[in-house]
């Protein structure tokens, strides 16, 4: 049974000042099971962050009979009772220490005191972050900063975690021993992991099912089941002929999509030599 379940949805954004319209979403469809791990996947300006704010319910979709459906109910907002969202940055609060940081989320749907403290330290103690509980985020590195919004999203113990390229800023050492530990938890706690990616190796080495989208306007143009077993290792041949299977379809999308607008291009993290 699908927990998430995306049919036909279309996203259009109106600039009212010059009247322009550009289409991010053309009739995208997708779903998602328990405990899966759905990585979404394309060029720049494809609506993949998109997707991922309509499933939130942080942003609307077209009204031309698409519908999002989470736990078999419509979308209608934010529901962090059902969804945790981890962003790009950090977003740590300077004024509180680790531990509390990860609480804050806790806090706001009040739970006890104690439960808080038990749950933080939790996901702290996963993440080998246990004995920084008390440190601020400023005597963090940025690896270690990622790992407690990791165990922040995670301690509200939501069905569905939603991560739009947390890893981006990170070196690559760091992504992949951060992408181990989210891996390690997932196998533990069963959530289902929605996650937003430019990198062909991160798709690869995190994901259960790799949704690859079209140029803009986005459209899934291919899923792919991935059979690498866990864990896995970078650079092996059947790890870099998967790599290689989705640069091939990627690749025409990504050309595509820089020739239409060059200046509003991100950089592709391309397969290593």
């Amino acid at each position: 049974m699908a927990i998430i379940e995306v049919t036909g949805v279309s996203k259009t954004y109106h600039d009212q000042s010059s009247g322009r319209a550009v289409r991010t979403l053309d009739n995208v469809s997708i779903s998602a099971p328990e405990n899966d791990f759905l990585i979404l996947l394309g060029p720049s300006g494809c609506g993949k962050s998109t997707l991922l704010n309509i499933i939130a319910g942080l942003t609307s979709f077209d009204d031309d009979g698409g519908r999002v459906l989470v736990q078999g109910k419509p979308v209608t907002g934010p529901n962090p009772k059902l969804m945790a969202y981890m962003f790009q940055d950090p977003v740590l609060y300077p004024w509180r220490t680790v531990l509390k940081n990860v609480e804050f989320g806790l806090e706001a749907q009040g739970i006890s005191k104690d439960e808080r403290r038990e749950r933080a330290l939790k996901y702290l103690r996963l993440v080998g972050l246990e004995e920084f509980a008390h440190a601020y985020p400023r005597q963090l590195s940025g690896g270690m900063a990622q790992r407690v919004a990791i165990c922040r999203s995670l301690a509200l113990e939501t069905d569905i975690v939603l991560m739009d390229e947390p890893f981006a800023a990170l070196d690559e050492q760091s992504r992949i021993l951060i992408g181990d530990e989210l891996v390690s938890i997932w196998r533990q706690v069963r959530r289902t992991i929605v996650f937003v990616t430019h990198s062909l190796t991160e798709a690869v080495y995190l994901g259960q099912r790799i949704a690859l989208f079209s140029a803009r306007p986005g459209r899934i143009k291919l899923e792919i089941a991935n059979p690498l077993p866990r864990p896995r290792s970078i650079g092996t041949a059947e790890f870099n002929q998967m790599v290689d299977t989705l640069w091939t379809q990627l690749k025409a999308e990504s050309l595509a999509s820089i020739k239409r607008e060059p200046a509003e291009q991100e950089k592709i993290l391309l397969p290593k030599e």
